[in-house]
């Protein structure tokens, strides 16, 4: 490669990475303003396969944007001592070692929601919700198909 041509390769990788950073930075606003405008419109939202919500926009040329609001996972494990730790053996109560499976750290159960429910009706969506880790939407796009 000639230095000219190296020379040449650099500023379009640059002027290219530039770009592609401001984009970035516009396609983030975008989507917050996408997001923003999703949560005027609960109405519309469909249930997701995972217990969350998702709403669809669509653009003048038929593509769409969806908006996902994803249901809050559950942590993958709770250390084993702390404040923390306390607020959830007094949210299940007796039931806490039929709950949570001891490791280095305590995990829920394999159907820990659904189990907490059976077992403490209202009162488990105080347990559920110190177990879980709250999720951000996400934005997708889908280019429409054109017939020409």
């Amino acid at each position: 490669m000639t230095n000219a041509t190296l020379t040449n390769l650099v500023t379009q990788a640059v002027s290219l990475d530039r770009e592609i950073a401001e984009k970035t930075q516009i396609l983030k606003k975008l989507k917050v303003d996408l997001i923003s405008e999703a949560d005027a419109h609960h109405s519309e939202y469909q249930p997701t396969e995972g217990g969350g919500s998702s709403w669809i926009a669509e653009g003048a040329d038929g593509c769409i944007a969806r908006i996902a609001f994803p249901a809050p996972s559950l942590k993958s494990s709770i250390q084993g001592e702390g404040l923390a730790l306390q607020k959830i053996k007094v949210a299940a109560g007796a039931l806490f070692h039929r709950l949570f499976v001891p490791t280095l750290n305590y995990k829920p159960i394999p159907g820990f929601r659904e189990e907490a429910e059976d077992l403490l009706g209202r009162d488990a969506r105080k347990l559920i919700k110190l177990c879980q880790n709250e999720t951000a939407p996400r934005v997708s796009f889908e280019t429409a198909t054109r017939v020409c």
